[in-house]
């Protein structure tokens, strides 16, 4: 194995490890703000909505700062920082006695959540420009198969060994992902250093063009992407799945989107050093539209269950292909700064989207699958006018082939 490639795969079991952990927590932090005190229910869902959402959304703002940072500093050292601070949070979220300290805990993980541009800066940084798609393609399918077996995993653990030492546990996971990163990971010979340096107001990466279309996509795509999660209970209970097994119907439907999405994701990245990325984006946004507008119409769980897997093989790597082109229309010492920006981009669009889908739904349960549909045709055909062709190594072609 290369050098390279090594350095890619090690970046991506960090990265897989560290999301699982991250996701671990999901299912049982209600339950903790009942074991800190909290009794009322409505008061526990508030503080679980806010407890759950307030780490993501803090990684989201938090993202162009660790992308910009890792340009001036290393990738490396920084994701050395971020996941330090992320285990000592960890550990600081098991000894927590109340729910202000709590939320304190989840703030401090959500700041130092920096992992996911810097994990697509290293990736990226340790190959050639020409394989930048098959570099994030591999960093996405981690992501995606980390909140398929996540959440499972985590409440499973919970439900054996109690949640404050879950949380040890999951610190434990963590450090074992850096040191895994600190002694595989070697990052390029030489790392261009020239534009990193340059202070951080002089040029702006939005003035690149056509990256504000690319942070749109990212927005939209990650917005649809989430927008299922909380209408599948009600859409399962219509399509008569009996209600033990609700629970158990969701989480099967959403595993088996997110490992098709997974394998879209790699398959996509490795298209995209051999075939123009904005072609196959666009192909894949129109086999989105063509799987998720059904999904409103089907009269049973296995018709919906098949539709969610051809809508993860389909649309699933969009991200993967969208991450690849703003990769590769940036300079490769903005390429930290530019992976912090889309990750702004995508947290926030799916930060927003169960909120969206859920008054969307007040309408109509099934109007979200509509809504989407709409949005990936609409987005594919503005891409194909604000995006220019491109090779798979980064140039711009007059026309596609």
């Amino acid at each position: 194995m290369s050098a390279q490639a090594r350095d890619q795969y090690a970046v991506a079991a960090v990265v897989f490890v560290v999301f699982t952990g991250f996701a671990f927590v999901i299912p049982f932090l209600p339950l903790f703000v009942r074991e800190l005190g909290v009794v009322e229910p409505h008061a526990v869902a508030l503080w679980g909505g806010v407890l759950i959402g307030v780490a993501p959304l803090l990684a989201g703002v938090m993202a162009p700062l660790w992308g910009r940072w890792a340009d001036r500093h290393g990738p490396k050292r920084m994701a050395v920082l971020a996941l330090s601070a992320y285990v000592a949070a960890l550990l600081a979220t098991a000894a927590v006695r109340d729910v202000w300290q709590l939320l304190a805990a989840r703030v401090g993980v959500g700041l130092f959540g920096g992992l996911g541009p810097l994990g697509l800066a290293m990736a990226t940084a340790a190959g050639p420009r020409e394989e930048t798609g098959r570099a994030v393609g591999l960093i996405q399918a981690a992501q995606i198969l980390s909140a398929a077996v996540g959440p499972f995993t985590g409440g499973w653990l919970a439900d054996r060994i109690g949640i404050r030492a879950t949380f040890v546990v999951t610190a434990g996971i963590c450090l074992l992902a850096l040191l895994l990163l600190v002694a595989l990971y070697r990052g390029p010979a030489q790392a261009p250093v020239a534009a990193a340096r340059e202070p951080l107001g002089r040029t702006s990466l939005l003035s690149t063009p056509c990256l504000p279309a690319v942070l749109v996509t990212l927005f939209v795509v990650n917005f649809i992407g989430r927008s299922f999660t909380p209408i599948l209970p009600l859409h399962l209970a219509r399509l008569g799945v009996d209600g033990d097994r609700l629970a158990g119907g969701t989480g099967l439907l959403i595993s088996i989107y997110a490992v098709a999405a997974a394998l879209s994701a790699a398959l996509l990245g490795r298209a995209a050093g051999r075939l123009p990325p904005r072609r196959l984006l666009v192909v894949s946004l129109l086999g989105g539209a063509a799987c998720v507008l059904p999904m409103a119409l089907v009269s049973s769980f296995e018709r919906l269950l098949l539709l969610a897997a051809l809508l993860g093989l389909t649309s699933g790597g969009a991200l993967t292909l969208s991450y690849t082109i703003g990769g590769l229309l940036v300079p490769a010492a903005r390429r930290g700064a530019a992976f912090g920006l889309f990750s702004s981009a995508a947290l926030v669009g799916g930060a927003l989207s169960p909120a969206a889908a859920g008054l969307l739904s007040r309408l109509e349960l099934r109007a979200i699958y509509v809504a989407d549909g709409a949005l990936f045709a609409l987005l594919a055909a503005a891409l194909v006018v604000l995006l220019p062709p491109l090779q798979p190594g980064g140039a711009r072609q007059d026309r596609e082939e």
